[in-house]
């Protein structure tokens, strides 16, 4: 049933085949013609690309069928692959239909998407940028801005955003092949990520979709500490720490929301190897946990350093949608757009106390997991990251009046969520395997099957039912992301329709746009004057003001006295520069 053993070896291919198919998906989109600023061009775009994908799982499909017939296991995983790159590869295709006749990136240079084309453009021209920030994804854009845009950084933007949207999908499906099989990896690992898919900073999930299993796979290894050699466990720490360093360089804000409870679950299981396996077996885990964090700290360390010694100063006090919510609500995520669903109308009241039949499936799933998997490391893992959430979250909301911050605890819903969905999924993982051993120890077969051979029908129905709801998703996000004419400023349509109103710097607009609604962009010279204008506004702001302030007048927060004043975190959390540039 689980297939791993004898195809571990394949995982690098797997992923090769994975990003393939999701780069070419993207790319299919160029052969969509419409006029993506009309909402009939947007839902015949968007049926267009659900054409082009029904025909690419189609086809996989009909090929997996005949080479199944000889090879059982093997194409499988190829076949899960190409579903888990076309997964994501709808999404950056829908991404790219609404941005299409526009140089400009979700968002143009308003918001996040401005702030990191200022750090890319002060990254060619030798200029810091906030060291606060995780530096890997600045620096990324920067290096592709240099060679490949001819220092246009919002172009640079626009590309790279699309290829990691696409990567969402491979890179949750090859993190998850450490532990499950194919088809488990697909239906567990890249479903639970549909959810957390955020065209506007695609980068941000992926490091959620690969941290848990990369850990799961630590504590995988500490568990079987005494079946492992002492090279190979350095080894091995040395490789999980260096995925786990690149990670962190790349996002931060995961490993934060992670850190209690997997730092204690741990040491729960490195006193349980001692206890059960003697020394030997717990000197060898150590070495395991030792290698792992000399290279997390030889990768990241130097912006580690930079992470630790601001983190008692750094105070964020960006409000979105989500911060006036209440907080344990955690199964849908309302984005980081100001507002517009209706704090009255959200969350919708659910049938059991306020909670919805949604939630109780997770609950269930979750509690099922942990009776059927006590000592699985994926369960342990997720279980363990989902209650550190669950603290950090409740510890900032419960000081958010007094200390007048949010510090992002809202993001919490997205790791809570990706967490729950994946423990429910567990549950039945393990119940299918455990219903299988029982099987085969009470009915004895003249011809059993091979290790790792799963039945050819179950297979693809498994993937035809994954498909559809694969391209629901992609369809469903990516109708959200489409420009609308006369878009709120807290609409996620209103981020391609800024980009298709905004010139590109040689003086043209999108041709799909009035061009009587066209603005001009902001050089990217003046981006870095744009934020001392904002830290300059910041420092002189009256003693009272109103704190928290969604839009004005729309906080239910009343006027308090400013806090002793702090230095601001992540300029993206900001406002515009356009709005920085008026005022200033």
């Amino acid at each position: 049933m689980n297939g791993r053993q004898s195809s571990a070896w394949w995982l690098p291919v797997e992923g090769f085949v994975g990003v393939s198919a999701a780069l070419l998906m993207t790319w299919a989109a160029r052969f969509v013609h419409v006029d993506p600023m009309v909402r009939v061009g947007q839902v015949s775009g968007l049926a267009g690309l659900q054409l082009v994908l029904l025909l690419a799982m189609g086809g996989t499909v009909g090929l997996l069928l005949l080479v199944m017939r000889r090879w059982p296991v093997l194409p499988l995983q190829f076949g899960a692959a190409i579903f888990a790159g076309l997964s994501s590869g709808v999404l950056a295709a829908a991404v790219s239909l609404a941005l299409r006749g526009t140089p400009w990136p979700l968002g143009g240079q308003g918001g996040d998407a401005g702030v990191l084309q200022g750090w890319a453009f002060n990254i060619i021209h030798g200029q810091p940028i906030d060291d606060t920030y995780p530096p890997l994804f600045p620096h990324l854009l920067g290096w592709y801005t240099r060679h490949f845009t001819d220092g246009d950084p919002g172009h640079a933007l626009k590309i790279v955003s699309l290829v990691f949207i696409a990567l969402l999908g491979p890179t949750a499906y090859v993190a998850w092949r450490l532990i499950l099989p194919p088809l488990w990896a697909l239906g567990i690992g890249v479903t639970a990520s549909l959810p957390l898919a955020d065209p506007y900073k695609p980068y941000t999930t992926i490091v959620l979709v690969g941290l848990l299993p990369v850990l799961a796979k630590l504590l995988q290894l500490i568990q079987r500490s005494q079946l492992l050699g002492r090279r190979r466990a350095a080894v091995l720490g040395a490789v999980v720490g260096a995925v786990l360093g690149l990670l962190f360089l790349l996002y931060s804000g995961w490993f934060v929301w992670s850190a209690a409870g997997l730092v204690l679950m741990g040491f729960v299981l490195l006193v349980r190897q001692w206890r059960t396996h003697g020394t030997p077996a717990l000197v060898t885990a150590l070495l395991l946990v030792g290698s792992a964090g000399a290279v997390f700290v030889a990768v990241s360390g130097f912006y580690l350093t930079r992470f630790l010694s601001s983190a008692g100063g750094a105070v964020d006090r960006y409000c979105y949608f989500d911060v006036y919510t209440e907080p344990s609500y955690f199964t849908m995520w309302g984005g980081d757009m100001p507002g517009g669903l209706g704090l009255g109308a959200w969350p919708q009241p659910g049938e059991i106390g306020g909670v919805g039949l949604f939630a109780v499936v997770l609950l269930v799933g979750a509690a099922a997991a942990l009776v059927v998997g006590p000592r699985n490391s994926v369960v342990l893992a997720t279980a363990a990251a989902a209650a550190s959430a669950f603290l950090m979250r409740y510890w900032y909301a419960s000081h958010m009046w007094k200390d007048q911050a949010v510090m992002l605890y809202p993001r919490t819903n997205q790791q809570l969520l990706y967490c729950f969905v994946v423990l429910t999924g567990l549950a039945l993982f393990l119940g299918v395997e455990r219903l299988l051993e029982r099987r085969h120890r009470t009915v004895p077969r003249e011809h059993p099957e091979r290790p790792g051979r799963t039945p050819r029908r179950y297979a693809l129905a498994s993937l035809c039912a994954l498909g559809l709801l694969i391209g629901m998703a992609g369809s469903s996000t990516g109708s959200r992301y489409m420009p609308e004419p006369a878009a709120r400023i807290d609409s996620t349509g209103n981020l391609a329709h800024t980009a298709q109103v905004l010139r590109g710097l040689n003086g043209v607009c999108s041709p799909y746009a009035d061009a009587a609604q066209c603005v001009d962009p902001v050089p990217p010279a003046v981006f870095d004057q744009a934020a001392k204008i904002r830290k300059d506004q910041e420092n002189q702001q009256k003693p009272e003001y109103r704190v928290l302030s969604c839009q004005e007048g729309g906080s239910p927060y009343p006027h308090a006295p400013k806090p002793t004043p702090t230095t601001t975190q992540g300029a993206g959390r900001l406002e515009t520069l356009v709005e920085a540039l008026v005022r200033g």
